[in-house]
């Protein structure tokens, strides 16, 4: 049975997990899904695939506002709607876990098939059944085949790759890692690596460190008493201005500031 919502999203949601397939269609800018190491912008004519007992969320910023069309599909319905060949398609493409695609320049008709996915649990008009499936079959198409134009193939070829340098990079935080450096180190050209990283993670090589080194600081501002200066130079960061500036545009807050919220909401 199809479930589905149209919804304006404003806040963070907890993460969680679930037996089904979720297919995310993006209408808007704002927000970004956050699943394992991947943090997911949401922006216009956007569809995003999250493989069953997957944890994730659906994560906002003060002012930020969401428009998507939430798909949801059990597992054991896939066969009934959808040929052999799409059901080995679609377990193919979540083997490699959260998988994009993009039509940039195209949200026209995004929206306008969007708009035929019937939102509710089920429909007992079979007709508007058999459109909204047929719909969300045609999207899962051209999900699955842009996927296939984007990485020639390479999913499964560099999937345990890009997970071995995600742990090194995590592993090395302190470091000022390149992507030359993983690059040279992991046996992959250097534009390769810059397209398939960015397609593993939802961001460049030098993001991707900086969000995770930001993200280790507030756990250190968390459950640390250092001052800001020493959780900034543990976490990787020499220079504190740099530092203050990309903790504020992912926090949207200073990290005194944040360290000063987490005081307040404990005393509350």
């Amino acid at each position: 049975m199809l479930w589905s919502l149209s919804a304006e999203i404003t806040e963070s949601a907890p993460r969680h997990q679930h037996k089904l397939f979720e297919f995310a269609l993006c209408r808007d800018w704002g927000g970004r899904l956050v699943a394992g190491p991947a943090e997911i912008e949401l922006r216009p004519a956007r569809t995003i695939l999250i493989p069953p007992d997957t944890v994730h969320n659906f994560d906002f910023k003060a002012g930020e506002v969401g428009r998507l069309k939430i798909v949801c599909i059990p597992p054991s319905d896939l066969p009934r709607f959808l040929s052999p060949m799409q059901v080995v398609m679609i377990d193919r493409l979540c083997r490699s876990g959260v998988s994009v695609a993009d039509y940039a320049g195209q949200e026209l008709w995004f929206d306008q098939l969007s708009d035929l996915i019937v939102d509710g649990f089920g429909n007992d008009d079979m007709r508007t059944e058999q459109l909204s499936w047929s719909t969300v079959t045609l999207l899962l198409a051209l999900h699955a085949k842009a996927q296939h134009a984007a990485t020639d193939h390479s999913a499964q070829r560099y999937t345990a790759k890009l997970r071995d340098i995600v742990a090194w990079i995590e592993e090395n935080l302190k470091e000022d890692l390149t992507i030359e450096q993983a690059a040279s180190r992991f046996g992959l050209s250097r534009s390769l690596l810059t397209k398939e990283f960015r397609h593993y993670t939802g961001k460049s090589f030098v993001d991707y460190r900086n969000t995770r080194r930001v993200q280790r600081a507030a756990m250190a501002l968390v459950s640390e008493s250092n001052s800001v200066t020493e959780v900034a130079l543990e976490g990787g960061f020499s220079n504190l201005s740099h530092f203050h500036r990309q903790f504020k545009a992912y926090f949207g807050l200073t990290p005194a500031a944040f360290r000063r919220k987490l005081i307040e909401e404990r005393g509350a």
